[in-house]
């Protein structure tokens, strides 16, 4: 018996092991049977680029892949950096918050395994990205071109992410990491709140429900404190082992991060005088994250799987700011001291089955509970007259501390069947997910009987519970419900129906047709100081068709066209008519939103010169009916700001280029590299003062509806950079038969101009200025040892916007984050 042995870099995507192929020959001196065979070997791991790539170049959508082994190369350590990598998107500083061709946080989507997940902060639709680390990710998925499985509610892109499954032998590796900020690591006054998390973010705190006159409510100090050492760490460990057909991974960290900044922040009306003018703030922000996930996986038989998620988040943010400068609120210099802190649980639970019932029919199935709770548990606010030194009391939101809580719960699941003939594929299949969100909040401002000179370093000497005989309480409530809180109730059901059909025209060219209809309803409650009680139920149905093609021009080329339509729903947070209070603006919800409808179009060529490789470029188009935006309306206080359906239709056209490829090799090195740039022009036709004003509760009578006046017909739409790039440069050595190696990457990025904020009323538009982010890191693998170093933000740019009002530029904010040095070491056992 001889055999031929076959190394081949990626066999299959999802099977592991070695096949034997066996051919049966007759030997003619002997007249016996022989078997000669080849043994083929092949890389299994779905993470690899390899595998990537080939998953992308056999799908019939276009889709987008970035793996957890070319992650580590570049030392990404979180999933949000790690979409940035892909082509056509932006991360929107401060938030976690992605953009996508243009499009943010409400035109995207989040799901672990393809199930939705929630949102960690009332302010956005979807979770930050932030919080998931890479060592607990597979791959990412970013799908910018739409099919029916996904959800209705899409206009730039569904990012999935893909938890880790072990496959191969038994693990449990050690990770240990620690970082320093060039530009907070020496601040020996880096500030943080009294009632903040503490250092693993767990501390909660709360205040007295009592009569407050009788005991003072507050459990924690108003001064800020100082960080004893602003060194940011990294703890994980993660593990693996398969028992027969039962495999399980899990893994646990904790990471923090400190960053201090400094700069100005302002506001001006529309003939330039200013609103606010910050020249001098100071930012120090610690965050904390802890993670737990566990992965089961049964394989009854080739045909039957299950898998079940868990996967457990806490993560904690919290910042000391202090304002210095002109307050047109209080026509004075001013001195704000502000805290805020936030506090969050994410448990995902996910169970999630695959079975192939005969040669024809397989099905796949998944259920899941959400569970979320998020709270602000001690936000507070100084306002300090900078000439004489004392507390101003025009306003109780001047000098106030705020608690709040959201809780989400959402029951969700999707079942799918697919029947293959012989030149076709039919998918049917349905999703369903009911949420329950709750929103409390509470504000506690204070006036005072007596005014006196304070010291804002030390606001405690005067606010105290001695001098608690001094102070007014105010919480927008009667004197018998002072502790109340103001609410916000949303109970969001949708229900989906799906079908596709995948047409084999040719052994070339597949078309897939396929649709999705969506029935949503919406039901929602709220008591707000401002807006006071109301409810309001909104349902809506859409029919979402979808067209993907794809022509093989031969093994290596292929061809691929795309249409669709979509719809962006409103969020809770911009359709319940509550305020949310900040130092530059103030936001409210706003009860007249509906869906804006989206139209998509991709067209790709894609070129694979080999295993690994890719070339591609798309032209991609999307056309929006009344798009959603924040923005100023005509209001008593010119920074109030709120969301409307702003325009009447808006589109964004661009182009997308891709190169990933081996440079050149030599002995055990080479050098490759992965670029994309993505070029856009957008442009939106604004609705008239009167028509927002009809469809802002000017229905009946026009002039009782909120007006905007825009200061053009068309402009821009929001968030779309003209030009984005990334360059990533990367050097591998591999030796000692491969068992050792080492990687260094360089990686650019270049994110141009873009509309952060539609100016009105004469007040000019804001715009985010370009940057240039330079990261450097270099990977080594030891066998079972594991060394990274990594330099990043080395150019540390501005991240700056600018309000430009007719005859000058403003800034509205700036600042840096830092240069950041950091060392990682593993051991794998």
């Amino acid at each position: 018996m001889n055999f031929r042995k076959l190394s081949i870099a990626a066999l299959f995507l999802t099977t592991t092991g070695t096949l034997f192929y066996a051919q049966e020959k007759n030997d003619t001196l002997k007249n016996e049977k022989k078997i000669e065979g080849v043994v083929i070997k092949g890389s299994t791991k779905k993470s690899t680029e390899a595998n990537l790539i080939n998953m992308q170049k056999k799908s019939v959508e276009v889709i987008e892949r970035v793996g957890a082994v070319q992650l580590a190369k570049q030392g990404v350590g979180d999933a949000a950096t790690a979409v940035t990598k892909a082509t056509g998107t932006t991360k929107q500083e401060g938030s976690g918050q992605i953009f996508v061709r243009g499009l943010g946080d409400r035109y995207n989507s989040t799901t672990l395994n393809g199930l939705p997940i929630p949102s960690d902060d009332p302010e956005y639709k979807n979770i930050n990205l932030e919080i998931f680390k890479t060592s607990m990710i597979e791959y990412l998925s970013l799908d910018k071109v739409y099919n029916p499985k996904m959800l209705g509610d899409f206009g730039g892109a569904s990012v999935n992410i893909v938890s880790k499954e072990h496959t191969g032998k038994p693990y449990f590796k050690i990770g240990l990491g620690s970082s320093i900020n060039l530009q907070t690591y020496n601040k020996k006054d880096f500030k943080l709140q009294d009632g903040g998390p503490g250092f693993f973010g767990f501390k909660e705190s709360k205040f007295i429900k009592g009569n407050p006159y009788q005991t003072y409510p507050f459990t924690t100090k108003w001064n800020f404190k100082n960080a004893d050492n602003p060194f940011n760490s990294d703890m994980n460990i993660e593990g693996g082992a398969s028992f027969g057909k039962f495999s399980v991974f899990a893994y646990a960290g904790f990471e923090n991060s400190y960053e201090f900044s400094q700069g100005q922040e302002g506001y001006y009306f529309r003939d330039n005088t200013p609103s606010k003018k910050f020249t001098d703030v100071e930012r120090s922000k610690y965050t904390t994250n802890t993670t737990a996930l566990l992965n089961l996986a049964y394989k009854f038989n080739a045909n039957n799987k299950i898998n079940f998620t868990s996967n457990f988040i806490h993560s904690s943010d919290q910042s000391a700011k202090i304002y210095k400068g002109y307050s047109y609120d209080v026509d004075r210099d001013v001195i704000i001291n502000r805290g805020d802190n936030k506090i969050t649980n994410t448990w995902v639970n996910q169970l999630l089955g695959t079975h192939k019932l005969n040669d024809s029919w397989t099905g796949e199935w998944a259920v899941g509970y959400n569970m979320l709770n998020s709270k602000r548990p001690d936000r507070l606010q100084n306002t300090i007259d900078a000439t004489n030194m004392q507390l101003i009391a025009a306003s109780a939101i001047n000098n106030h501390r705020y608690f709040d809580e959201l809780k989400d719960n959402t029951v969700l699941g999707h079942a799918y069947l697919t029947k293959k003939l012989d030149r076709f594929k039919i998918t049917l299949g349905y999703d369903g997910q009911y949420k329950d969100r709750r929103f409390e909040n509470t504000t506690i401002g204070m006036n005072y009987n007596l005014v006196t000179q304070i010291d804002p370093n030390n606001i405690d000497a005067f606010i105290n519970p001695m001098n608690n005989s001094l102070f007014v309480y105010q919480t927008f409530q009667p004197t018998d419900k002072l502790f109340t809180p103001f609410f916000y109730t949303a109970k969001q059901n949708i229900q989906s129906g799906l079908a596709n059909v995948d047409i084999n025209i040719s052994d070339n060219f597949v078309v897939q047709v396929g649709g999705r209809f969506d029935y949503i309803d919406m039901k929602m409650k709220w008591l707000d100081a401002i807006a006071g009680e109301g409810n309001k139920n909104k349902q809506y149905n859409k029919f979402l068709p979808a067209l993907n093609a794809k022509y093989s021009v031969n093994d290596k080329q292929n061809l691929r066209l795309a249409f669709s339509k979509t719809y962006t729903l409103p969020q809770a947070k911009e359709i319940i008519p509550i305020a949310y209070y900040d130092v530059t603006n103030n936001i409210y919800g706003n009860e007249y939103l509906y869906p804006s409808d989206n139209y998509n179009a991709d067209l790709k060529w894609e070129f694979f010169p080999k295993s690994g490789e890719v070339i591609s470029l798309t032209a991609f188009g999307k056309y929006i009916q009344n798009a959603i935006a924040r923005t100023s309306y005509a209001s008593s206080a010119p920074s109030d700001m709120s969301y409307f359906n702003v325009s009447d239709w808006g589109y964004i056209a661009g182009a997308e280029a891709e190169f990933r490829k081996d440079i050149y090799s030599w002995n055990n090195s080479k050098l490759y590299t992965f670029i994309n740039a993505t070029y856009m022009h957008s442009q939106q036709k604004f609705k008239s003062e009167d028509q927002i004003s009809r469809e802002n509760g000017g229905e009946k009578d026009i002039t009782r509806g909120k007006r905007i006046v825009f200061n053009t017909e068309k402009d821009a739409m929001q968030g779309v950079a003209d030009f984005i790039a990334n360059v990533n440069l990367g050097y591998n050595y591999k030796w000692n038969s491969n068992l050792n190696s080492l990687d260094f990457v360089v990686s650019y990025s270049h994110i141009g101009k873009n509309l952060y904020t539609v100016g009105t009323g004469g007040i000019g538009n804001f715009y985010e200025v370009p940057r240039e982010i330079l990261d450097a890191n270099i990977t080594f693998n030891l066998k079972n040892i594991g060394i990274g170093i990594s330099a990043r933000n080395l150019l540390n740019p501005h991240f700056k916007i600018e309000q430009e009002n007719t005859s000058q530029t403003f800034i509205h904010k700036d600042y840096t984050k830092g240069r950041q040095l950091g060392l990682n070491l593993s051991y794998k056992f």
